[in-house]
């Protein structure tokens, strides 16, 4: 069977982008509406390119790099300039929220908040009781009571949880390209490595200096910080 030539072609060029490029993702575009796809492109186009094609020729590509073995879903290739954890960031943040669907798997734990809501008394109650969400009336108005739990992180939503957190305007979904994993100076980076708090990360630097520091003038340690202090 003759082969399309477009096919080696897509093969060749993704191979020259994988020797090119310093940092090589896949990545994950299922559930990306179009619309959403396009305005991502234009806020990252500048720190990253992006590649769709088949899953197959993807593999070509790859060869026996063990990035293969993340491939799935909708699949594409990431190529850029930036490390790893700064295109995890970059992607994270061009990010937007979403409803999620019937049939989706909650991402999270799904938590509706206690408070005021602009439902007018009616079937609405029961509806919301249904979905395990503590509501009453006050002052002719449902009000949530309790913050309540209506999905444990990876339960599969039902159509009365959807319709309901859609109603409440609670979006809990993340609609963008989503990491499979970055190859970057011969080593493989999962989204679990990459997804870091930075001001968290910066925090806990900053009191392990402090600590290191108290530590050494307690134990008379003579180094450049200790020096003054300890005379």
């Amino acid at each position: 069977m003759k082969v399309a030539e477009w096919k080696p072609k897509k093969v060749e060029e993704l191979s020259e982008l994988i020797r090119k490029y310093p940092t090589v993702a896949v990545v994950d575009m299922k559930n990306l509406p179009s619309k959403q796809l396009q305005a991502i492109r234009s806020k990252i186009r500048d720190k990253v390119l992006i590649k769709m094609t088949k899953k197959r020729l993807i593999k070509r590509a790859l060869g026996n790099n063990e990035l293969t073995k993340y491939i799935r879903g909708m699949s594409a290739m990431l190529f850029s300039k930036i490390n790893a954890f700064e295109l995890f960031r970059t992607l994270k943040e061009s990010m937007s929220d979403a409803p999620i669907k019937a049939g989706q798997e909650a991402p999270a734990d799904i938590i509706v908040p206690a408070g005021p809501t602009s439902f007018a008394p009616g079937p609405i109650i029961s509806e919301l009781g249904a979905a395990k969400i503590k509501a009453s009336i006050q002052e002719g108005k449902v009000v949530i009571t309790a913050d309540s739990l209506v999905a444990k992180k990876g339960d599969i939503i039902n159509e009365q949880v959807a319709s309901i957190l859609a109603r409440l305007e609670i979006h809990p979904m993340k609609i963008g390209i989503n990491i499979c994993a970055v190859l970057e100076g011969g080593f493989i980076y999962t989204p679990e490595i990459l997804d870091i708090d930075i001001s968290k990360y910066a925090t806990d630097l900053l009191l392990a200096h402090q600590n290191a520091f108290k530590l050494a003038v307690g134990a008379n340690i003579l180094v450049a910080d200790t020096v003054a202090p300890l005379l």
